[in-house]
Protein backbone atom coordinates (compact mmCIF):
# COMPACT_ATOMS: atom_id res chain seq x y z
CA UNK A 1 0.00 0.00 0.00
CA UNK A 2 1.23 3.46 -0.92
CA UNK A 3 0.79 6.64 1.04
CA UNK A 4 1.44 10.29 0.31
CA UNK A 5 4.17 11.45 2.75
CA UNK A 6 3.75 15.09 1.73
CA UNK A 7 0.38 15.23 3.51
CA UNK A 8 1.97 14.58 6.90
CA UNK A 9 1.56 17.36 9.45
CA UNK A 10 3.66 15.91 12.25
CA UNK A 11 7.07 16.53 10.66
CA UNK A 12 7.29 20.34 10.87
CA UNK A 13 5.94 23.22 12.90
CA UNK A 14 6.06 26.80 11.58
CA UNK A 15 5.44 29.74 13.92
CA UNK A 16 4.23 32.07 11.17
CA UNK A 17 1.00 33.85 12.13
CA UNK A 18 -0.69 32.47 9.03
CA UNK A 19 -0.56 29.02 10.63
CA UNK A 20 -1.80 30.01 14.08
CA UNK A 21 -5.35 28.69 13.57
CA UNK A 22 -4.13 25.12 13.12
CA UNK A 23 -1.58 25.23 15.95
CA UNK A 24 1.28 26.06 13.56
CA UNK A 25 1.30 22.54 12.13
CA UNK A 26 1.82 22.56 8.36
CA UNK A 27 2.07 19.83 5.77
CA UNK A 28 5.42 18.56 4.59
CA UNK A 29 4.40 19.61 1.06
CA UNK A 30 4.06 23.24 2.15
CA UNK A 31 7.51 23.28 3.73
CA UNK A 32 9.52 21.14 1.31
CA UNK A 33 7.92 21.81 -2.07
CA UNK A 34 5.74 24.91 -1.98
CA UNK A 35 7.82 27.27 0.19
CA UNK A 36 11.07 25.28 0.15
CA UNK A 37 11.92 26.90 3.47
CA UNK A 38 13.62 24.05 5.34
CA UNK A 39 16.29 24.29 6.64
CA UNK A 40 17.13 27.84 5.49
CA UNK A 41 13.88 29.48 6.55
CA UNK A 42 11.92 32.26 4.88
CA UNK A 43 11.85 36.04 5.14
CA UNK A 44 8.71 37.97 5.99
CA UNK A 45 8.22 41.75 5.97
CA UNK A 46 5.85 43.38 8.46
CA UNK A 47 4.50 46.67 7.09
CA UNK A 48 4.35 49.55 9.57
CA UNK A 49 3.40 53.22 9.61
CA UNK A 50 5.37 55.53 11.93
CA UNK A 51 2.49 58.02 11.90
CA UNK A 52 -0.37 55.63 12.67
CA UNK A 53 1.65 53.83 15.35
CA UNK A 54 1.91 57.14 17.25
CA UNK A 55 -1.82 57.81 17.02
CA UNK A 56 -1.54 60.17 14.06
CA UNK A 57 -3.80 60.43 11.00
CA UNK A 58 -2.80 59.49 7.47
CA UNK A 59 -3.05 62.44 5.08
CA UNK A 60 -4.50 60.09 2.42
CA UNK A 61 -7.13 58.79 4.80
CA UNK A 62 -5.75 55.25 5.12
CA UNK A 63 -6.35 53.43 8.38
CA UNK A 64 -4.08 50.47 7.64
CA UNK A 65 -0.74 50.00 5.93
CA UNK A 66 -1.11 48.61 2.41
CA UNK A 67 0.48 48.35 -1.02
CA UNK A 68 -0.01 52.08 -1.71
CA UNK A 69 2.13 53.13 1.26
CA UNK A 70 5.57 52.07 0.02
CA UNK A 71 6.63 55.54 -1.19
CA UNK A 72 5.39 57.42 1.88
CA UNK A 73 8.05 58.87 4.18
CA UNK A 74 6.17 57.48 7.19
CA UNK A 75 6.32 53.94 5.83
CA UNK A 76 8.49 51.42 7.63
CA UNK A 77 8.88 47.66 7.60
CA UNK A 78 10.35 45.02 9.85
CA UNK A 79 12.24 42.11 8.37
CA UNK A 80 11.61 38.79 10.14
CA UNK A 81 13.23 35.47 9.29
CA UNK A 82 11.47 32.32 10.41
CA UNK A 83 12.60 28.71 10.36
CA UNK A 84 10.35 25.63 10.32
CA UNK A 85 11.02 23.44 13.35
CA UNK A 86 11.63 19.73 12.90
CA UNK A 87 9.33 17.75 15.22
CA UNK A 88 10.79 14.27 14.79
CA UNK A 89 14.13 12.64 15.41
CA UNK A 90 16.84 12.73 12.77
CA UNK A 91 16.39 9.01 12.20
CA UNK A 92 12.65 9.41 11.66
CA UNK A 93 13.26 12.38 9.35
CA UNK A 94 15.66 10.38 7.18
CA UNK A 95 13.05 7.61 6.91
CA UNK A 96 10.48 10.23 5.92
CA UNK A 97 12.82 11.57 3.20
CA UNK A 98 13.26 8.06 1.82
CA UNK A 99 9.48 7.71 1.66
CA UNK A 100 9.33 11.03 -0.23
CA UNK A 101 11.91 9.77 -2.72
CA UNK A 102 9.95 6.59 -3.38
CA UNK A 103 6.73 8.56 -3.75
CA UNK A 104 8.41 11.02 -6.15
CA UNK A 105 9.50 8.07 -8.30
CA UNK A 106 5.91 6.78 -8.32
CA UNK A 107 4.63 10.24 -9.33
CA UNK A 108 7.13 10.42 -12.18
CA UNK A 109 5.82 7.13 -13.57
CA UNK A 110 2.10 7.88 -13.17
CA UNK A 111 1.32 11.62 -13.24
CA UNK A 112 0.24 12.86 -16.65
CA UNK A 113 -1.01 9.43 -17.73
CA UNK A 114 -4.56 8.14 -18.20
CA UNK A 115 -4.97 5.16 -15.88
CA UNK A 116 -7.59 3.06 -14.18
CA UNK A 117 -8.53 4.33 -10.73
CA UNK A 118 -11.29 3.88 -8.21
CA UNK A 119 -12.34 3.45 -4.61
CA UNK A 120 -15.10 4.08 -2.11
CA UNK A 121 -16.62 7.56 -1.93
CA UNK A 122 -16.33 9.12 1.52
CA UNK A 123 -17.28 12.70 0.62
CA UNK A 124 -18.80 14.72 -2.25
CA UNK A 125 -18.58 18.50 -2.24
CA UNK A 126 -19.02 21.26 -4.81
CA UNK A 127 -15.75 21.96 -6.61
CA UNK A 128 -15.47 25.69 -5.89
CA UNK A 129 -12.84 28.10 -7.19
CA UNK A 130 -12.31 31.70 -6.07
CA UNK A 131 -11.31 33.94 -8.97
CA UNK A 132 -9.84 37.33 -8.03
CA UNK A 133 -9.18 40.07 -10.59
CA UNK A 134 -8.34 43.38 -8.98
CA UNK A 135 -11.23 44.29 -6.70
CA UNK A 136 -13.56 41.74 -8.29
CA UNK A 137 -13.93 38.38 -6.58
CA UNK A 138 -16.18 35.61 -7.89
CA UNK A 139 -16.83 32.18 -6.42
CA UNK A 140 -17.40 29.80 -9.32
CA UNK A 141 -18.51 26.19 -9.33
CA UNK A 142 -16.83 23.58 -11.53
CA UNK A 143 -18.69 20.35 -10.97
CA UNK A 144 -17.96 18.21 -7.92
CA UNK A 145 -14.92 17.12 -5.93
CA UNK A 146 -15.09 13.53 -4.68
CA UNK A 147 -12.93 12.01 -1.95
CA UNK A 148 -12.03 8.33 -2.33
CA UNK A 149 -10.75 6.19 0.55
CA UNK A 150 -9.66 3.44 0.32
CA UNK A 151 -8.60 3.99 -3.26
CA UNK A 152 -6.31 2.67 -5.95
CA UNK A 153 -4.55 3.73 -9.16
CA UNK A 154 -3.60 1.00 -11.63
CA UNK A 155 -2.24 -1.80 -9.43
CA UNK A 156 -1.35 0.38 -6.45
CA UNK A 157 -3.61 0.75 -3.43
CA UNK A 158 -3.45 3.85 -1.20
CA UNK A 159 -3.67 4.14 2.56
CA UNK A 160 -4.78 7.77 2.31
CA UNK A 161 -7.37 9.58 0.22
CA UNK A 162 -7.38 10.38 -3.48
CA UNK A 163 -9.57 13.03 -5.11
CA UNK A 164 -11.72 12.89 -8.22
CA UNK A 165 -13.11 15.86 -10.16
CA UNK A 166 -16.28 15.27 -12.20
CA UNK A 167 -18.63 17.52 -14.13
CA UNK A 168 -22.27 18.22 -13.37
CA UNK A 169 -23.25 16.17 -16.42
CA UNK A 170 -21.34 13.15 -15.09
CA UNK A 171 -22.99 13.49 -11.69
CA UNK A 172 -26.44 13.67 -13.29
CA UNK A 173 -25.66 10.54 -15.28
CA UNK A 174 -24.20 8.42 -12.48
CA UNK A 175 -25.98 9.90 -9.41
CA UNK A 176 -23.02 9.29 -7.11
CA UNK A 177 -23.43 9.27 -3.35
CA UNK A 178 -21.29 8.75 -0.28
CA UNK A 179 -20.41 5.05 0.29
CA UNK A 180 -20.70 4.16 -3.42
CA UNK A 181 -17.77 2.20 -4.87
CA UNK A 182 -16.64 3.35 -8.31
CA UNK A 183 -13.98 2.79 -10.95
CA UNK A 184 -12.97 4.87 -13.95
CA UNK A 185 -10.16 5.83 -16.30
CA UNK A 186 -8.80 9.33 -15.80
CA UNK A 187 -5.77 11.57 -16.05
CA UNK A 188 -3.59 11.49 -12.95
CA UNK A 189 -2.52 14.89 -11.63
CA UNK A 190 -0.57 16.01 -8.58
CA UNK A 191 -2.00 19.30 -7.39
CA UNK A 192 -0.58 21.12 -4.38
CA UNK A 193 0.38 17.98 -2.51
CA UNK A 194 -2.57 15.75 -3.31
CA UNK A 195 -3.36 13.28 -6.08
CA UNK A 196 -6.32 14.33 -8.24
CA UNK A 197 -8.01 12.32 -11.00
CA UNK A 198 -9.49 14.45 -13.80
CA UNK A 199 -11.17 14.13 -17.23
CA UNK A 200 -12.55 10.69 -16.43
CA UNK A 201 -13.72 8.18 -19.03
CA UNK A 202 -15.35 4.73 -18.80
CA UNK A 203 -17.02 5.45 -15.49
CA UNK A 204 -18.61 2.54 -13.57
CA UNK A 205 -20.45 2.24 -10.26
CA UNK A 206 -19.47 -1.13 -8.76
CA UNK A 207 -21.63 -0.92 -5.64
CA UNK A 208 -24.26 1.43 -4.31
CA UNK A 209 -23.94 2.49 -0.70
CA UNK A 210 -27.52 3.69 -0.26
CA UNK A 211 -26.63 7.33 0.29
CA UNK A 212 -28.35 10.44 -1.07
CA UNK A 213 -26.91 11.47 -4.47
CA UNK A 214 -25.32 14.90 -4.63
CA UNK A 215 -27.32 17.39 -6.72
CA UNK A 216 -26.44 20.54 -8.60
CA UNK A 217 -29.24 22.48 -6.90
CA UNK A 218 -27.85 21.67 -3.45
CA UNK A 219 -24.34 22.57 -4.62
CA UNK A 220 -25.60 25.93 -5.90
CA UNK A 221 -27.29 26.58 -2.56
CA UNK A 222 -24.03 25.76 -0.78
CA UNK A 223 -22.19 28.23 -2.99
CA UNK A 224 -24.72 30.97 -2.24
CA UNK A 225 -24.59 30.35 1.53
CA UNK A 226 -20.79 29.97 1.69
CA UNK A 227 -18.88 32.53 3.74
CA UNK A 228 -15.11 32.96 3.94
CA UNK A 229 -13.52 32.18 7.30
CA UNK A 230 -10.46 33.87 8.70
CA UNK A 231 -7.56 31.47 8.53
CA UNK A 232 -8.17 27.72 8.49
CA UNK A 233 -9.69 26.81 11.88
CA UNK A 234 -9.03 23.22 12.88
CA UNK A 235 -12.66 22.55 13.78
CA UNK A 236 -13.74 23.71 10.33
CA UNK A 237 -11.12 21.55 8.63
CA UNK A 238 -12.70 18.51 10.31
CA UNK A 239 -16.30 19.55 9.61
CA UNK A 240 -18.13 18.13 6.59
CA UNK A 241 -19.45 21.64 5.88
CA UNK A 242 -16.02 23.25 5.78
CA UNK A 243 -14.23 23.30 2.44
CA UNK A 244 -10.87 24.57 1.20
CA UNK A 245 -10.98 26.35 -2.17
CA UNK A 246 -8.13 27.38 -4.46
CA UNK A 247 -7.78 31.11 -5.12
CA UNK A 248 -6.85 32.09 -8.69
CA UNK A 249 -5.48 35.64 -8.88
CA UNK A 250 -5.96 36.91 -12.43
CA UNK A 251 -4.23 40.21 -11.65
CA UNK A 252 -0.97 38.36 -10.87
CA UNK A 253 -0.48 40.55 -7.81
CA UNK A 254 -0.05 37.42 -5.76
CA UNK A 255 2.10 34.83 -7.45
CA UNK A 256 2.23 32.25 -4.66
CA UNK A 257 -0.78 29.87 -4.61
CA UNK A 258 -3.15 30.05 -1.71
CA UNK A 259 -6.37 28.58 -0.41
CA UNK A 260 -9.17 29.91 1.71
CA UNK A 261 -11.61 28.14 4.01
CA UNK A 262 -15.35 28.41 3.39
CA UNK A 263 -18.24 27.41 5.60
CA UNK A 264 -21.06 26.04 3.44
CA UNK A 265 -23.53 26.62 6.30
CA UNK A 266 -22.85 30.37 6.20
CA UNK A 267 -21.56 30.55 9.79
CA UNK A 268 -18.85 33.19 9.83
CA UNK A 269 -17.84 32.76 13.49
CA UNK A 270 -16.47 29.26 14.10
CA UNK A 271 -16.78 29.54 17.89
CA UNK A 272 -20.52 30.13 17.53
CA UNK A 273 -20.98 27.04 15.38
CA UNK A 274 -22.81 24.07 16.98
CA UNK A 275 -20.23 21.66 15.55
CA UNK A 276 -18.39 21.13 18.86
CA UNK A 277 -21.64 20.52 20.73
CA UNK A 278 -22.75 17.95 18.15
CA UNK A 279 -19.35 16.28 18.36
CA UNK A 280 -19.57 16.19 22.16
CA UNK A 281 -22.97 14.49 21.99
CA UNK A 282 -21.65 12.03 19.41
CA UNK A 283 -18.68 11.18 21.64
CA UNK A 284 -20.89 10.69 24.68
CA UNK A 285 -19.73 13.83 26.51
CA UNK A 286 -22.11 16.28 28.13
CA UNK A 287 -22.81 19.26 25.87
CA UNK A 288 -22.27 21.66 28.77
CA UNK A 289 -18.63 20.54 28.91
CA UNK A 290 -18.02 22.39 25.64
CA UNK A 291 -16.65 25.93 26.16
CA UNK A 292 -19.12 28.72 25.56
CA UNK A 293 -18.63 30.87 22.43
CA UNK A 294 -16.09 33.61 22.92
CA UNK A 295 -17.10 37.23 22.39
CA UNK A 296 -13.54 38.06 21.35
CA UNK A 297 -13.75 36.27 18.00
CA UNK A 298 -12.73 38.60 15.19
CA UNK A 299 -15.29 39.42 12.54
Amino acid sequence: MLYNPYKQKDIFVCRHEAHRDFEYRVSAWHVLREKRCYPHGCIDFIWKCKLLSKGGTCHKGYQFVGTNCGQCRHYDEEKIQRYPELQVSEERYQMFLRDCTLFDEWLEDHVGRQLEAGGRITDIRPNLIRRVDGRRSVLTQRGFLIRLSPAYIARDGFDDALYLRISNAQQKRHRLAVYDSIECHGWIRFHRGRIVIEDTRRFFVDERGGGEPATWDRALLDRINAVTLEGQPGRCMQCERGVLVDVEDGSQRRRSPRREMLCLEGIGRPRECPYEIMQAMHDGRRPDSVPAPSDSVQK
